[in-house]
């Protein structure tokens, strides 16, 4: 699962779906595989792990789409 890791320092860094990860006594493992870990960040180098569920990453085409159905019902209920 995607997700975005923001350092105690403010930076943040997106990860994508590729990368496995883990949080084992405060320490977020990453690697290519899951159980083979290749970086490990320290519980005092990160702030926050945002998981990327997908529910909040709606496009304008999206949003358009909802605007103009809800437009077509308001036009309905007035005929």
């Amino acid at each position: 699962m995607a997700f975005k890791l923001t350092y105690s320092d403010g930076q943040s860094t997106d990860y994508d779906d590729s990368t496995k990860w883990e949080v084992d006594n405060g320490v977020v493992k990453m690697g290519r595989d899951d159980g083979e870990w290749t970086v490990f960040v320290s519980p005092s180098h990160w702030a926050t792990l945002e998981l990327d569920t997908g529910k909040d990453n709606d496009t304008d085409d999206d949003n358009q789409k909802k605007d103009d159905d809800k437009q077509k019902k308001d036009d309905d209920k007035d005929s």
